[in-house]
């Protein structure tokens, strides 16, 4: 299904009514449960249950920062999308810093560090710009928001995961007809190796390959069908989903 073709309510039945109110606080909200899930919150939680309220606040806390951080960078966006979207998943990661989450092990009580990959930025952020992508593209978006998807969205990334890394590097598993990605017959079986098929820990030192990755997609996907990678993604993400699961 294509984006031209999608209705409001295909939009909603997979991605949950949008209530109207603020869309980018929604948009990044949503975006931060798709990443949250690679966190340790609930591990170290459930280790010391008396601080688990505690850790629910400081979680929201850095929830809160980042949608921020990013509602800001995103309302000044200019210049080079692949260098803003650089320094924008820095300043996320920057967000945790060194900070530190209080665990029991067995009797005894340890710090836990709490830091973020720039794998697990770039998926806050590129989900975040999809989500608005997408009300943008419904006709749902504040216009002020509008304006920028529109100079910028075609140059937005493809938001990394294990379907996604898995479909475009053609990992044929099931032994079975593998869809056709329309990627062509560009090779990315490397990024598959390099970044260890776990996008969820791919780390700063990485990010050159990461852009490399993403400019050689754009490059790839067929203009006259797909304007842009978010329109391929949004209709091949639900092909993988399928055909991995």
């Amino acid at each position: 299904m294509s984006i031209v073709e999608m209705s409001k309510n295909d939009f909603a039945f997979w991605t949950d009514f949008y209530d109207g109110d603020d869309c980018f606080e929604w948009a990044s909200k949503k975006a931060y449960l798709d990443m949250n899930r690679t966190m340790t919150f609930k591990e170290v939680a459930s280790k010391d249950k008396k601080n688990e309220k505690d850790i629910e606040n400081q979680r929201k806390a850095w929830r809160d920062k980042g949608t921020g951080i990013i509602r800001e960078r995103f309302s000044k966006m200019s210049g080079s999308f692949d260098v803003w979207h650089e320094e924008t998943c820095k300043a996320i990661i920057d967000i945790y810093g060194e900070d530190k989450l209080v665990a029991k092990i067995g009797n005894k009580r340890t710090q836990t560090p709490v830091k973020l990959t720039f794998g697990q930025a770039q998926k806050w952020l590129n989900m975040t710009l999809k989500y608005l992508w997408l009300l943008y593209r419904l006709g749902m978006l504040e216009n002020k928001y509008s304006e920028i998807v529109a100079e910028y969205e075609k140059a937005f990334h493809v938001p990394l995961d294990s379907y996604i890394l898995r479909y475009v590097a053609k990992v044929n598993k099931r032994k079975k007809e593998f869809p056709d990605n329309e990627l062509g017959n560009a090779d990315f079986s490397k990024y598959w190796e390099l970044f260890s098929a776990e996008w969820s820990k791919i780390q700063e030192d990485n990010c050159e390959n990461y852009y490399d990755y993403q400019t050689e997609i754009r490059n790839a996907i067929a203009k006259d069908k797909y304007p842009t990678a978010l329109s391929w993604e949004l209709v091949h993400w639900h092909k993988a989903l399928v055909y991995y699961d």
